[in-house]
């Protein structure tokens, strides 16, 4: 691979190629084939960005951007084998000197191989793109995840200590480091990066950052505390990282508070719904947590569509709905076959 064929995971809909400037496009042509699939692309219609990329591609106007497009639109489909194929095509029509263009695509790329199960030729990807920009911190991030992947812990706390003293303030990215290692079993290593930023700049942080950042190093009173002072209770994130401190402290009923004041004034947020149905199963309200379940579903959050599935079949099973919730579990295993543990409790609601 190489070195032009230098990601991190990037939000699609932050990454759209801008609009054509000059005359405006006629209908059917290349040009008008090239805004609608960014127009589909933007909207989450990725089978329509697709076609209209092929179109483009097919005219031969600016082959880079519309395989660029056109593998961001098979991500937003799932296929990482064929936004691979056309991110590696998008390369061929690349200058000598990579640029924006060019990092970005290759970011993509990265984090293509890194969904296929390729760990070496995504590292291949961000060991190029660092070895050309040291202080890059989404491929040090990304990279570390890769480490991660393949059991190289040393590498990958490097690689993480590295993106963070590059950024030093991003508390999302942090965050963000801090789920992943913990979501893999380094929960220690995750609460050490956080303690660090803590203890180098917590006094100079926002309420929000030192509130977020204390509940994540389980420090639950300072959550508390500094969650507390931040006024606008109107702002969902606070809202679910304060009922989920008091969740934290044993406190069920205020958390449940916390959760049912904010969706009095906005009933938006899936996340909200479920972790108030998380905190419904725990206070033993059954029926009020498939309630909540199921309100968040209609929101249709792609995000969150797999967590309030599974867990309204888990409210139906403490409310003895077993005929039902083995209907929804056969409807789920079928959406979600990656999940081992669903397909393990199907097993066992068949003989209910």
């Amino acid at each position: 691979m190489s070195v032009r064929k230098v990601i991190c995971t990037l939000t699609i809909s932050g990454l759209l190629l801008a609009g054509c400037a000059g005359e405006p496009a006629v209908s059917g042509t290349p040009a008008a084939a090239a805004r609608t699939a960014q127009q589909a692309l933007k909207a989450g219609n990725y089978e329509s960005a697709v076609s209209n990329y092929q179109t483009q591609i097919s005219s031969g106007l600016d082959e880079e951007g519309g395989y660029r497009g056109l593998g961001i639109a098979y991500m937003g489909l799932g296929d990482y084998k064929e936004a691979a194929d056309a991110f590696e095509k998008a390369l061929e029509y690349a200058p000598a000197i990579p640029g924006p263009m060019e990092y970005d695509i290759n970011y993509y790329l990265g984090s293509c191989f890194y969904k296929l199960g390729k760990l070496d030729d995504a590292k291949t990807v961000y060991d190029a793109i660092i070895g050309l920009r040291p202080k890059d911190p989404d491929a040090l991030s990304m990279r570390g995840t890769i480490l991660m992947s393949q059991k190289d812990t040393d590498g990958m706390m490097a690689d993480y200590k590295k993106a963070m003293e590059a950024d030093p303030e991003n508390y999302d990215r942090l965050v963000r480091i801090y789920q992943k290692l913990a979501e893999n079993g380094y929960d220690k290593q995750g609460k050490e990066l956080i303690g660090e930023a803590l203890k180098e700049r917590g006094d100079s942080m926002s309420d929000y950052d030192k509130g977020r950042l204390s509940f994540y190093a389980g420090d639950y009173d300072t959550a508390k505390t500094c969650l507390e002072k931040i006024s606008d209770k109107n702002n969902w994130n606070v809202t679910i990282l304060l009922g989920q401190t008091y969740e934290a402290l044993g406190d069920y009923n205020y958390a449940t508070s916390v959760y049912e004041s904010f969706l009095k004034k906005d009933t938006s947020h899936a996340q909200v719904y479920n972790q108030l149905g998380l905190c419904q199963l725990q206070q033993g309200k059954y029926q009020d947590a498939l309630q909540s379940f199921r309100q968040g579903q209609t929101l249709n959050d792609e995000t969150m569509k797999q967590s309030l599935a599974f867990n309204e079949i888990v409210a139906n099973e403490y409310l003895g709905n077993f005929q039902r919730a083995s209907v929804l579990m056969a409807d789920y295993v079928k959406t979600y076959p990656g999940d081992g543990a669903a397909k393990r409790e199907y097993e066992f609601l068949q003989t209910r």
